[in-house]
Order: C-alpha cells, then structure tokens, then sequence
C-alpha cells in the first residue's frame, strides 16, 4: 500500500530520532515534523542520569515480562494531573540511562558517525591514558554533544517537545492518535496531536533483560540491592572491597568486570553460558584477577549461595551485576507491546527491522545491532522518509514479508542473533540503499553512498584495538603479581 504522509511524528532524539528527523526534513515533502522525547534534554540513552537512585522497581515484573506497563491517561484531554510516582517515577517508567562514568563509544567513529556528521577528535584522559592519541573510542559526553549538534546545525530543534512522553499511539479513523504527557512545573499536561506517520525511535536500551534463573526473585526479595543490572552500574567506588560475581558475556559485562576490577576484592567473577561474544573472544576474561565460571543455575534466598552449571559454588557475595542486555518494549503502542510479549526479545511484526507489517505508516529506526551502529540509523531514516513521502521503491507484499520474519526466526530464533544485523552489513545497507533510491530531484534529500567493503576493515580493526587494550591491562597486572591467568 503506498504512502504519501503530510505529518509525522518522530518520538526519541537520540542519535535515532536526530538522523529520521534531519532525513524528514530534509525531503521537503511534510507540512509536520514533531519529535517528543521524555527527557529533558536532546540525547537520548547517551544522557548520563547519575543524579537518579538506581534500582529495579520488581525483578518479579521484569521476569515475567509484566515491567513497563502503559500508563492509562485521564478520562478527559485536556488534562492537568499532579505527579505521581506511578506516572512519573524513573525506575517505574526504565526512564535512567545505562550510561556509567567511563563510558566511551566502541565502534570506529568514521563508521559509527553519520555520512555528513563526523565526530569530533576529542579524547578523553582515560582514553588517551589507555590507547593513546589515535584511539578511536569517544567519551559519552562527546557522543551526546554530536546528537545535539545534529539537531541545532539542521535549526531542527524547534521541532523537538522535551519532557514529553508519548503515552498512547493509536491508529483511529486512519489516523495516529498520539496522548502526549508534559512534565512542567510540578504538574502533568496531558494533550493529543494527530498524524499521518510514525517513526519511532526509542531504542532498545530502556528496559533490563534477566534471565529466569531458579530462586532469582526468591533471592532478590530475600537481599534486595544485591542483584543488579548493568544499566545502573555507575561507578566502581560502589563496590569497593566487596565479593562481585558479574554475568554475562558480551560488552556490558566486559565493561562492568574491568571496571570493578578497580576497586572489588579480588577476584572478579565471570559467569558465562556457552562462549563469549565471537569478535572478542576470552581475551576480556584472562585477567588474572578475573575468575571465569560456567551458566549459574540456581540461587538460594535462604544461604546466599550461588550454584554454578560446573558443579561450583559461592557464598558471602556481595553484588551479581547482569550484564545481560535488554528487551524490546514500547508501552505506548499496545498492540506492538502485545506482540512483544508473545515473543523472545525481538521486535515482532516488522519488516526487515523498520516497518510494520500491518500498517507501513508505522516504522522503526534504530531497533537493531550487530554493529555499524549509529550508521546504519542513517540508511534506515533515509529509507523511511523516502517511503512516508512516496518516493521509495515499494516494499514486497506482505506475505513476503511475513516469509522473512518467518525464515528469520527459524534460522536466529530470538534475541541478539535476530535483531543483529551480523554478518550481512553489506546486504542489508545495500537493501535499504535500493529502498531510498535518490533524492527527488530539486531536494536537499540525503544521498546514502554505496556500502564499502573498507568499512569492514575498519570494523576488525576497531576489533583489535579493544582486544589489544584488554591484552595491555592483563600484561601489566600479570607482571606485578606474577604470571597467573584467569581460570577457564
């Protein structure tokens, strides 16, 4: 079905929201762009939120699938409502970031910036401290300062709501219904605002994944703070002195064990289940203050003691991070939501990781990895704005498109393998390149180049100066304790 959208709503200015809104505008087809974003400041995740408590509101919630409900809106719009813990709360609403103090990019910035955004060369003194002047690891606050020059070089910022949550996304008499929330002098403003198209780009760092661990929930009512999730690690100072076992095995937990290593009684432990991440490898895990340890399989609210798929045991921890990832939720639209549920950690319904099945003015930027994030937002928005003004090849008939999300599922299953963009870059830059096509003629559209099979290069090496870093770290411990290695 074609679409020819006049007003479109983007939710999320972070590096998402910032390129499907400079794309937008940039197609000079709309009469309405708005972008809402519930903070109060352009950025998204890459806010750093360390003024907020940290904690899970119900690990029994997260579990089950149940945490992030929608918030039901008053009766009457328009509204004025008092706060409330229940509307407003950060730990009920995952509305803190997962950002911690040292955090830095870890993709190559000339394939990680946008085509006509690079990032600035300005290193932090860790960075410069630990990989030197050609490092190419940025700190949060640089990443977050280049996602507002993206909007204040375009003048895109009179397009942005702050403090402004979309509570509800309903599709009525062909229509979105948006229910918008603003956060403003100590009370609640709720409104509705109609459009033709969505684009929605929220991310997928919002919400905490666990996994359901035997006496998990039983264990966290029973030493409640003790478990914790890599989202609300901030700094290492909180764990000074004590016994830390971290969880998991891709780049939130390689971050969170070299960070306590800082300060925790040693040694760090590492559970994993299976490998660790392919293109790093155990290099993370050789530290010789780390010690590594099978999936745990059962933990016991009475004793405390954790029960590993080895055999082994642990008594008197302290913290276990999870380094685990996240799920997918977007509470405002329930029928999205639903499915969500229904599956394993993946976006359901939506074809080739941007547009919804059912209804292609409804579409997706940014809900997805593998690598050549943030760069590849950039042909995802370029491929959305082409198709809300209806100038993009037409997208496959909808049971082509089911057929994909089937054949997907069949081969990856759910999880990181599926939303991963892995090891297909090329294809899949190349898919959404064919989508776009070029710019309308007479428009500042943007053009998306072809995929360079360099940037692959570039990609292994950024692989190598991580890998290298860990090697340095492991070396200098080793010769000041001996040459002792991780237990595998």
């Amino acid at each position: 079905m074609p679409v020819k959208a006049r007003r479109v709503a983007v939710i999320g200015a972070g590096p998402a929201g910032a390129i499907a809104t400079d794309a937008l505008v940039k197609e000079q087809a709309f009469d309405t762009i708005r972008v809402f974003d519930r903070r109060a400041g352009i950025g998204g995740t890459w806010i750093y939120t360390p003024h907020l408590p940290t904690a899970i509101p119900s690990l029994e919630d997260l579990v089950s699938g149940k945490a992030d409900e929608a918030v039901p809106p008053p009766p009457q719009l328009p509204a004025v409502t008092p706060l409330s813990d229940e509307v407003n709360g950060h730990q009920r609403r995952f509305a803190d970031t997962a950002l911690h103090e040292n955090l830095h990019s870890n993709i190559t910035p000339a394939i990680m910036s946008y085509t006509q955004e690079p990032f600035p060369n300005t290193l932090s003194a860790r960075t410069l401290a630990e990989h030197g002047p050609g490092a190419p690891f940025r700190h949060h606050a640089v990443i977050r300062e280049w996602v507002e020059g993206i909007f204040a070089r375009g003048g895109h910022e009179k397009l942005v709501e702050l403090n402004t949550t979309v509570e509800r996304a309903e599709k009525v008499g062909g229509e979105w219904v948006l229910t918008l929330r603003k956060e403003a002098g100590g009370r609640n403003y709720w409104w509705r605002e109609t459009f033709d198209a969505l684009v929605v780009a929220t991310g997928h760092y919002n919400v905490p994944w666990f996994p359901n661990i035997p006496g998990l929930v039983e264990y966290d009512r029973k030493f409640p703070g003790r478990i914790q999730h890599s989202k609300h690690f901030r700094t290492a100072g909180r764990y000074k002195g004590k016994r830390v076992v971290v969880v998991g095995g891709s780049i939130s937990a390689h971050e969170v064990v070299h960070e306590v290593l800082e300060a925790a009684q040693t040694p760090v432990y590492a559970a994993l289940r299976g490998e660790p991440i392919p293109a790093f490898g155990w290099e993370p895990f050789l530290h010789p203050d780390i010690v590594v340890k099978k999936e745990i399989t059962r933990l016991d609210p009475d004793t405390g003691r954790i029960f590993f798929a080895d055999g082994s045991t642990l008594d008197d921890v302290d913290h276990i991070v999870f380094g685990t990832g996240y799920t997918f939720s977007v509470p405002f639209l329930e029928h999205v939501q639903q499915r969500i549920r229904n599956a394993y950690r993946r976006l359901p319904g939506v074809y080739q990781h941007t547009w919804d099945i059912e209804d292609p003015t409804l579409t997706f930027v940014g809900m997805l990895g593998g690598g050549f994030t943030f760069r590849v937002y950039e042909w995802q928005a370029v491929a959305v704005a082409r198709h809300l003004a209806g100038r993009a090849k037409a997208l496959p008939p909808i049971p082509e498109q089911l057929e994909w999300e089937r054949k997907r599922v069949a081969e990856r299953g759910g999880g990181k393998d599926y939303y991963s963009i892995a090891p297909d870059y090329g294809a899949f830059f190349e898919f959404l390149r064919g989508v776009a096509g070029e710019p309308a003629p007479g428009t500042a559209g943007r053009v998306l180049p072809q995929f360079d099979e360099k940037w692959l290069e570039l990609w292994t090496g950024m692989v190598a100066h991580k890998i290298e870093g860990f090697q340095r770290k492991r070396k200098r411990a080793e010769e000041a304790r001996g040459p002792v290695r991780a237990k595998l």
